[in-house]
C-alpha cells in the first residue's frame, strides 16, 4: 500500500460517511431518491465507464433509476490504487441498485467500501457468485488488515496510519445487501428489467442484459473458455443495441500443466520452494491441477502450504455445486484437492500458494521478501498479470522488487505461465460475439490497451461492428 495516500484516508473516510447521507437510496422495493442530482428524465439510457483495465465500474442511467454493474477494486501502480479508498465517486453513490458479473475483486472488491459510506441499495448476483462473495471479501480483507499492521509495524506506512481498502467489519454489511438472482429468470427494476446468462470461467460468473424504454445493454466480462475442464461454456450472446465486452487476454502458448510440472521439477531438484501468487477464493483450478499432476506422477510427492485466511472455503462451495449438480457444471468436471495440505512451510521443498494474485498485497509479500533473493526458488505466475502490479513486474523480467519499503533481488527462477486455459483467448470471443446480429455499438473494456484495440479492430475487420475502446470516464448514449 502506498504511503501517499494512507495518511489520509482515515479522515477521508470519516468526512465521506458524514457526507454519505446526501446519496443514500431508499430501503428497496421502492423508488430512487438521489439528493443534488439530476432528475432522470433522458429517454436514452447513458452508460458512464468508470472502471479501467483492472477494475469494473459501468453506471447506466435508464429513465427510473441508475445502476452500477461491476464494483470493482482496482490493482496496479499508485494512481489507480488510491481510487480504492474515500470518499467514494458520487457516481457510485448515485446508484440504486449494482449487479456484480462476478464474485472476483476487480468486480465486486470495492462493495465493502460503498457500503461503509453508507450506500445501502440492493445488489444482485447469481447464486454461485453469492455463495463465493463472503469467502472472496473476507479473504481480501484480512489480508488487507494484515498488510496495514505489518507496516505500522515496520515502519513503512509513511507519515500516516496505514489504513486497509475495506475492513473484515465492512464485509457483512455489504454482503447482506445482496439478493441472488438466477439464470436466466427476468428481474424488474423500477421500470427496467435485467436477467443472467451464463459467463463461465468462474463459478457463478455471468453476463447481464438490461432492458429499458425499449432499449437494451448486455455487459460481458470475461468469458469462459469453450473447454473449460469444469465449467460449461457461455450461453449465447442475447440480441441488444449496446454491447460491452471485456477485451480477451492474448492466447497462451498451451501445455500450462505440463510447464507448470517442469517449473516444479527444476525448483524442488534445487531444494528450492515453488511460490504460487494466487487467491485461495478462486485457486481451485491450481488445487486440482496439482492434485491431478501429483497422481500421474508428473510432479515429486511436495507438501502443498495453502496460505490464506479462506482455507478451503471456497473449494467447499465448488463441492456442494458439484453435489447439488448445478446446471454450470460439466458432468465430469470435479475440484480436487492435493494429498498433503499443509498451513505452515515446511524445512523441505513445497508449493506455497499465497495470495493476493497481483502481489501487490496480502500473505504473499513477506513469502516474496524471503524467497525472491535464493536463486533455488522457483516463482509461478498463473494468468496474465494485471499492468503495474508486482507481478507483472515479475513477469516482465524485473531484477528487484520494493516490498515492505526495501528493494529485495530477485535471484529466484520466475516462470510466466500465461492463460490458464479456464477463459476465452481473442478467437473465442470474437466467435461468441459476431454469432448473435450486431449491436449499434460495442465497447471494448476491462483490458490492456493493445488487446482492447485489437479486439475492436477485429470487431470491426470481420463482421463491419462499430466497436471502440472508451476512456476512463467517458459518458456516452446507447
Amino acid at each position: 500500500m502506498s504511503a501517499t495516500h494512507q495518511g489520509s484516508r482515515a479522515a477521508a473516510l470519516s468526512a465521506a460517511r458524514r457526507a454519505s447521507a446526501r446519496y443514500r437510496t431508499s430501503p428497496w422495493p421502492g423508488t430512487l431518491h438521489v439528493t443534488g442530482h439530476r432528475p432522470l428524465s433522458h429517454l436514452d439510457p447513458a452508460l458512464t465507464f468508470l472502471g479501467g483495465a483492472t477494475g469494473a465500474r459501468h453506471l447506466l442511467e435508464l429513465p427510473g433509476i441508475r445502476v452500477l454493474v461491476g464494483c470493482g477494486l482496482f490493482a496496479g501502480p499508485d494512481a489507480l490504487w488510491r481510487r480504492n479508498f474515500s470518499p467514494c465517486p458520487d457516481e457510485l453513490h448515485a446508484a440504486g441498485a449494482v449487479i456484480l458479473p462476478s464474485a472476483d475483486l476487480g468486480h465486486a472488491g470495492f462493495l465493502p467500501q460503498l457500503a461503509a459510506e453508507g450506500w445501502y441499495g440492493p445488489v444482485f448476483a447469481t447464486p454461485g457468485t453469492a455463495a463465493l462473495l463472503p469467502i472472496v471479501l473476507s479473504d481480501a480483507a484480512k489480508q488487507f488488515a494484515e498488510d496495514a499492521l505489518a507496516a505500522e509495524a515496520g515502519g513503512w506506512a509513511g507519515p500516516g496510519p496505514a489504513v486497509p481498502p475495506f475492513r473484515p467489519e465492512d464485509v457483512p454489511r455489504a454482503v447482506a445487501l445482496v439478493r441472488p438472482v438466477e439464470y436466466g429468470t427476468l428481474q424488474q427494476l423500477d421500470g427496467a428489467e435485467f436477467e443472467f446468462g451464463r459467463a463461465g470461467g468462474r463459478l457463478g460468473a455471468a453476463w447481464v442484459r438490461i432492458r429499458a424504454g425499449g432499449r437494451s445493454v448486455v455487459f460481458a466480462g470475461p468469458l469462459g473458455a469453450a473447454e473449460h475442464p469444469r465449467l460449461r461454456p457461455p450461453d449465447p450472446r442475447p440480441r441488444s443495441d449496446a454491447l460491452v465486452l471485456a477485451a480477451p487476454p492474448p492466447p497462451g502458448d498451451g501445455h500450462l500443466a505440463g510447464r507448470f510440472a517442469a517449473a516444479v521439477r527444476r525448483a524442488v531438484n534445487r531444494g528450492g520452494h515453488v511460490l504460487v501468487p494466487a487467491a485461495a477464493a478462486g485457486g481451485e483450478g491450481l488445487l486440482t491441477m496439482l492434485a491431478e499432476l501429483a497422481a500421474a506422477g508428473e510432479i515429486p510427492a511436495t507438501p502443498v502450504v495453502l496460505d490464506s485466511p479462506a482455507g478451503l472455503s471456497a473449494v467447499e462451495v465448488h463441492q456442494r455445486a458439484e453435489r447439488e449438480h448445478w446446471h454450470e457444471l460439466h458432468r465430469g468436471g470435479r475440484v480436487r484437492v492435493p494429498a498433503e495440505l499443509v498451513e505452515q512451510v515446511p524445512d523441505r521443498p513445497s508449493i506455497i500458494v499465497a495470495g493476493l494474485e497481483t502481489a501487490d498485497s496480502g500473505r504473499v509479500l513477506p513469502h516474496l521478501a524471503a524467497l525472491l533473493p535464493d536463486p533455488r526458488t522457483g516463482v509461478a505466475l498463473l494468468g496474465r498479470p494485471a499492468p503495474g502490479t508486482r507481478a507483472a513486474q515479475l513477469a516482465s523480467g524485473a531484477r528487484q522488487l520494493k516490498i515492505h519499503g526495501r528493494y529485495v533481488p530477485v535471484r529466484a527462477e520466475v516462470t510466466a505461465l500465461g492463460s490458464t486455459g479456464e477463459f476465452a483467448g481473442p478467437a473465442e470471443v470474437l466467435e461468441w460475439a459476431i454469432a448473435t446480429p450486431p449491436p449499434e455499438t460495442a465497447f471494448v473494456v476491462e483490458g490492456e490497451p493493445e488487446p482492447s484495440h485489437a479486439l475492436a479492430k477485429a470487431l470491426h475487420a470481420e463482421a463491419g461492428w462499430c466497436a471502440v475502446v472508451p476512456e476512463d470516464g467517458e459518458r456516452v448514449l446507447c
